[in-house]
């Protein structure tokens, strides 16, 4: 397996990047003590959005529920608006159950670019689909409902195009996607994601916040509204991985040009290491980049560095992070020599300085356009 992985070391401040049901920071346990965490989900999703800013053309995979009218629209070009919407249900139906013909709505959340809407629209347009409409259309119920169930199968068929090449479903192609309903339209992300643990123990903290009624009678005591919130500060350890044999695949991107790959790995790399957690952005403003970076090309299985702090990290007079990512190259130092692990490429991104611990030569330590350029360079090689 040929692998492009990123080890990162982020600090943020006073910040509720992701809660629970309870609106508490995510917590895990790790090394017998209390972590902060941050869900691979919600990374994921600020990822993704960064990723389509960043290449518009390549990341246009939406994931919704309302998908009815999408489909609609693309059969309208050939159908009246009635017809279409027939059509358009039952496609919805086959990928992810109808679930409110009124609202457009399916049960489930699927991940579709606009391409492969085209593509299941243009499929079912070929079939042999008109009789049954007008049957459908024509009130009788009993050869209505058997019209019906051929409806679905013809939609069944068109919804198999989901598996044609399209350019606009790089995103698709590296977070996954699931259906529910017809496995075989899964498609399994080429990109791995660790949950975010915080490098050392962390306890959550409660801010008490009161609100002033501007407009209250001069004679009124008290604020307007009073409540609590909890937040967390913490450095963390992120992975990323991503199996480029599998994103090369002729069911991924085997149909991309090296050129499109690249602009495809360039745009993933750089909104893993940029795009943050949105959450409480305007009362725990917290958008910080990551202070270190390990960048690999290797070839062999993922490998996680999280075990550089089941043992967890005690701050110095710099904090966290120097002795944080001081414990993760000691670590990978310790499994290379350990698992004889090699790599292709080696960089690092730091914005901390790091004590040297022998005389050997040092990963160079670069800006993040020579780091992504390096870890493409990698790419070509293998």
């Amino acid at each position: 397996m040929k692998m492009i992985e990123l080890h990162i070391i982020q600090s943020f401040p006073v910040t509720c990047l992701n809660r629970d049901d309870l609106g508490s920071p995510k917590s895990a346990t790790f090394g017998g003590v209390e972590r902060a965490r941050v869900s691979s989900q919600c990374w994921k999703r600020a990822i993704r959005i960064q990723a389509k800013d960043m290449e518009k053309e390549m990341f246009k995979g939406n994931r919704t529920r309302f998908i009815v009218e999408s489909i609609k629209n693309c059969l309208q070009k050939s159908l009246d608006e009635k017809k279409a919407k027939i059509l358009a249900e039952a496609i919805a139906d086959v990928l992810g159950k109808l679930d409110s013909p009124e609202k457009g709505n399916v049960k489930t959340l699927l991940y579709l670019s606009p391409l492969e809407i085209e593509n299941i629209a243009t499929k079912m347009l070929e079939l042999e689909y008109g009789d049954l409409l007008d049957i459908i259309s024509g009130g009788d119920i009993k050869k209505m409902e058997k019209a019906q169930k051929e409806l679905i199968k013809l939609a069944d068929k068109a919804g198999k195009s989901l598996k044609d090449a399209v350019k606009d479903a790089a995103d698709i192609a590296l977070f996954g996607r699931m259906v529910a309903d017809d496995h075989t339209l899964m498609l399994e992300g080429a990109a791995n994601f660790s949950h975010a643990i915080s490098t050392h123990k962390v306890s959550n903290e409660i801010d008490f916040f009161s609100a002033v009624d501007d407009l209250k009678p001069e004679d009124s005591e008290g604020a307007g509204h009073i409540g609590t919130l909890e937040f967390n500060s913490a450095c963390y350890y992120r992975y990323v991985g991503i199996n480029l044999d599998l994103l090369r695949d002729k069911d991924h991107l085997a149909h991309f040009s090296k050129e499109e790959l690249e602009k495809v790995l360039n745009a993933f790399i750089r909104s893993c290491l940029e795009a943050n957690p949105v959450a409480r952005k305007n009362s725990m403003f917290g958008y910080t980049r990551p202070d270190y970076v390990l960048g690999l090309c290797r070839k062999g299985q993922p490998l996680s560095l999280a075990n550089a702090f089941e043992k967890p990290v005690r701050p110095n007079e710099n904090g966290y992070v120097e002795k944080s990512a001081k414990a993760l190259k000691e670590h990978f130092k310790k499994m290379k020599a350990t698992w004889g692990i090699e790599t292709n490429v080696e960089k690092e991104i730091s914005t901390v300085a790091i004590d040297k611990t022998n005389a050997e030569k040092e990963i160079p330590i670069v800006g993040i356009d020579e780091f992504v350029t390096s870890l493409l360079g990698g790419v070509g090689n293998e």
